[in-house]
């Protein structure tokens, strides 16, 4: 098992470069980088980045970017905002490709009362996953609430009607604020998951600590694992979330053991 974290724990009191150090001084050596703005997907930026975690010894496995500013357009109908978005999307893959990540972490289209034309979205999907793989880079598409992943159909429909391979990101809170058991993604997910945010959830709560909820953690481990066993558990809670940094460390501690019992 391996257990991750991502910076995006640490947003909005500390920047993005600044994270790595805390990372490794609470006990991680994996990590998501989570690219708060435009700037971050410079190669300067980047290249500083990357030999910051070679240095510390941090393996950055997956890729996140401030998804609502640019993903739902990159579906747009007007072609010169799609286009721009596109630059976006590109600069966020070049940002992985430097960092040697595995998979770029993909929200795209927000949830709305429009028709959903299934062929239009999956040649839209089959596109970025080609540029993507200019980088050799997957996408590891998320189910987030506000989003049109929130539904595992809709996934599937995509998904089934794609050419290109497309691959996918767990998110358990995600997944309870869209009313949902974890499970019923995984089942759709199956062998093309490659990326699990953890977080617990409960007393009305959808982002705890781990080992400080409700949900069955074990089990949806044990589900991920036999899937393939080396997919990362990436701890992803927001900054209220929590206390300290040891309660991180702690987090940590409480998944690896889960596997043990």
């Amino acid at each position: 098992m391996k257990v991750g974290i991502s910076t995006a724990c640490f947003y909005p009191s500390v920047n993005t470069e600044d994270t790595l150090k805390i990372i490794k001084d609470i006990g991680f050596d994996l990590c998501e980088v989570f690219l708060e703005a435009e700037c971050e997907t410079d190669f300067d930026f980047c290249m500083n980045l990357k030999n910051k975690a070679d240095n510390l010894g941090i393996e950055i496995y997956s890729v996140h970017g401030f998804s609502a500013a640019f993903e739902p357009y990159l579906f747009d109908k007007y072609r010169r905002r799609k286009l721009e978005m596109e630059k976006r999307f590109r600069a966020m893959c070049s940002a992985a490709q430097i960092f040697n990540a595995k998979c770029y972490v993909f929200h795209g289209l927000r949830k709305t009362n429009e028709k959903i034309d299934y062929e239009e979205i999956s040649e839209n999907m089959d596109y970025l996953c080609s540029i993507s793989e200019e980088y050799g880079i997957k996408i590891a598409w998320e189910n987030v609430a506000w989003c049109r992943t929130s539904d595992p159909s809709f996934i599937n429909e995509v998904s089934r009607n794609m050419k290109n391979d497309v691959y996918y990101t767990l998110d358990i809170k995600q997944a309870v604020r869209s009313g949902k058991n974890p499970v019923e993604y995984l089942n759709v997910y199956n062998n093309k998951l490659i990326n699990v945010h953890i977080n617990d959830a409960g007393y009305g709560n959808s982002c705890l600590l781990p080992g400080k909820g409700q949900m069955d953690l074990k089990g949806i481990i044990q589900h991920v694992s036999s899937i393939n066993e080396d997919i990362p558990l990436i701890i992803e809670l927001y900054r209220e979330n929590y206390d300290t940094y040891d309660d991180l460390k702690k987090a940590k501690k409480y998944i690896e053991g889960l596997e043990e019992k």
